[in-house]
């Protein structure tokens, strides 16, 4: 059987894997993120192909924002990808450049989406294996030309149900990721402690809710969570805040 992963890396990427280097099956890229200015308005990416046969790729951009918890790619001329059409030899790699077109935004980080999609090629009569042909999506941030942080403002309420919705608001002017947090009652323990593992970007402006179960066992169900701490580790290091629960 004969699988181009590019779907794989599509989904490390997308959520928040190291910038640095990731690897799935034969296929490797390098950075997982491209980041622009008005000072670097040029960003380069390898891709190598490990396989013993090539590979052709198609690569374009998409505006990317987030509306209500959800993502929305829309076309734009704002970034350029060369080339747009390339083919990768086998055992071998490809030069990727991104390239800024416009002037940054003066006040807040904008946000696109590299798309690198595999162009199927054709197959002998005599296959009978599965041929996937996927797609690789890195996000590209272009910084402000004011000095741009994250804020991330946490706030919880409840439901009819009982479940938490614990809501982080990215008050600052560029993106946020939050790679893992553990939500307990202020006034309890670790006991009642609900880990949650995520690798989510919150752009600027724009918010993430996770809905999470206090009454998943005996531990969390008779715990009085009226004021919880949420303590976890962002793309900008480790934090600890305390909110109160609203509509509790």
């Amino acid at each position: 059987m004969r699988s181009h992963l590019l779907g794989i890396l599509a989904a490390a990427a997308a959520f928040g894997l190291s910038p640095l280097q990731a690897h799935a099956g034969t296929f490797s890229i390098s950075p997982l993120r491209v980041e622009l200015s008005a000072a670097a308005q040029t960003g380069v990416l390898t891709i190598r192909n490990q396989e013993a046969t090539p590979v052709v790729v198609q690569a374009s951009t998409q505006l990317w924002e987030q509306a209500e918890g959800q993502e929305r790619l829309s076309p734009t001329r704002d970034v350029l990808v060369s080339p747009a059409v390339f083919t990768i030899p086998a055992n071998g790699s490809q030069i990727v450049r991104v390239a800024l077109r416009r002037a940054p935004d003066g006040e807040r980080e904008l946000s696109y989406r590299l798309i690198l999609t595999e162009v199927p090629q054709p197959v002998s009569p005599d296959f009978t294996g599965l041929s996937v042909a996927l797609r690789l999506s890195l996000p590209v941030f272009v910084a402000p030309s004011a000095e741009a942080q994250p804020r991330l403002d946490w706030s919880a309420t409840q439901g009819a149900d009982g479940r938490l919705a614990l809501e982080a608001r990215n008050s600052g002017n560029a993106h946020a990721r939050v790679l893992n947090f553990t939500v307990t009652p202020a006034t309890g323990g670790a006991g009642g402690a609900i880990a949650q593992n995520t690798t989510a970007y919150i752009l600027p402006g724009q918010s993430r809710t996770w809905t999470l179960d206090k009454n998943h066992n005996e531990a969390t169900s008779n715990t009085d969570w009226q004021r919880l701490r949420v303590k976890g580790t962002t793309e900008a290091g480790d934090f600890e805040v305390e909110t109160r629960l609203e509509g509790g």
